[in-house]
């Protein structure tokens, strides 16, 4: 039986805002109904503010013929006020197999699109389906796979008027290098089509993010550079070729960055996070593009080591990011929300500090309000944690 989400409604929101407080309004949701452990999630706002969740979980083990491994299997919920209610059943194409790298993105016409990984023996091959309606396709034919793992985890997904992109990365040999492309599905010939190539193909470039305009061109950013000597960069495609959009991001010289995320605000203004090491430490800062350049969104925004960011924002540019940092070995979840002027620290968010936590999803609605979605340790197991909260 769906349990019942309770979104906050509009009067609570308010009620709550003018009787005061250090913190934004916030109320737990509970989770759809699921016993086994939660390895992956995902949550993303649909254009009528209802929420679809992605889990991936363990669904006992198997031997594969090389050795024992834990099957895993996807699942989906739609939320609204009558509670949750699952989108399908098990949404990987073959049982038992490990699955892992779950990706989400919904458009703003209500369409959604999956992307995960199975694990085909010494290959991991990257499946897809799109929601249309309240069905997922069957799109186990448009998998891709690459004898190299970096190719099938160095990826982002974006979703245009039903239309899939794909940032994807490549290992090329003969010369050996890099290679970051979105690709598009063409119908005719049944295969993604790869775009010109957005890196320098002579430089390490990896970790893709990939936005996607209202006219429908895609915004990419990545890393690229040696891994303790690397820089973000961004570009945005015009139709014709890739234009950088400023240049290096970094708030120090070149060295190690990691975890690349991208989103745009009602105007198309892109707003971008990266970790960066300083002073020994992996700490968060961000950027907004202002038409000529970035602008740093104030200083560092996490205080301990940081990793799994998570970035929204709504159409006014009032961005949220989570993310995890380790007290230790514990994992705790982070919040914190761009005024226009400041990032406001919203503290820990697991139900119990004490418990670890991970996997942070951020998401927000067309009128503002802001769901996270994360995995709490609950007595050993890991368990589907939601908390909403009322937009700025």
């Amino acid at each position: 039986m769906a349990r019942p989400a309770r979104f906050l409604p509009a009067a609570l929101l308010l009620a709550s805002a003018l009787a005061g407080g250090g913190g934004r309004p916030a109320q737990s949701l509970p989770p759809p109904e699921i016993r086994a452990p939660v390895r992956e999630l995902a949550v993303a706002a649909r254009p009528d503010g209802t929420l679809l969740l992605a889990a991936i979980s363990d669904n006992g083990r198997f031997n594969s013929g090389r050795g024992t491994s834990t099957a895993r299997v996807l699942r989906t919920w739609v939320g609204g006020p009558g509670g949750w209610a699952p989108v399908g059943d098990i949404l990987n194409y073959r049982q038992p197999r490990p699955i892992a790298s779950l990706n989400l993105v919904t458009d703003a016409r209500g369409g959604a699109l999956l992307a995960w990984n199975e694990n085909y023996g010494d290959n991991d091959v990257v499946e897809f389906r799109a929601l249309t309606g309240d069905t997922w396709t069957d799109w186990g034919d448009r998998y891709l796979g690459d004898d190299l793992p970096y190719a099938a985890r160095t990826r982002a997904l974006a979703l245009w008027k039903g239309q899939p992109m794909l940032a994807w990365g490549e290992w090329l040999r003969s010369p050996d290098g890099s290679q970051l492309t979105v690709r598009t599905w063409n119908a005719t010939q049944e295969s993604w089509v790869r775009g010109p190539r957005f890196n320098d193909r002579t430089q390490f470039s990896r970790t893709p993010a990939l936005t996607v305009t209202r006219a429908g061109q895609p915004i990419v950013a990545w890393l690229q550079g040696e891994v303790t000597a690397s820089r973000v960069l961004a570009a945005r495609w015009d139709g014709q070729t890739w234009h950088p959009l400023g240049g290096p991001l970094n708030r120090h010289a070149p060295g190690y960055v990691a975890a690349t995320r991208l989103v745009l605000d009602g105007q198309d203004r892109p707003i971008a996070v990266w970790i960066e090491d300083h002073a020994g430490q992996d700490t968060l800062y961000a950027a907004r593009w202002d038409g000529q350049r970035w602008k740093p969104m104030g200083a560092q925004v996490s205080q301990g080591f940081a990793t799994a960011p998570s970035l929204s924002t709504d159409a006014a540019g009032h961005a949220a990011l989570a993310w995890v940092e380790e007290v230790n070995g514990t994992g705790q979840v982070h919040l914190a929300r761009w005024t226009g002027q400041s990032w406001t620290d919203q503290g820990v968010q697991n139900r119990d500090p004490h418990r670890d936590a991970r996997s942070p999803s951020l998401t927000t609605a067309p009128d503002g309000t802001l769901t996270l979605a994360w995995r709490e340790d609950v007595a050993g197991t890991y368990r589907i944690e939601l908390r909403q909260y009322a937009g700025l």
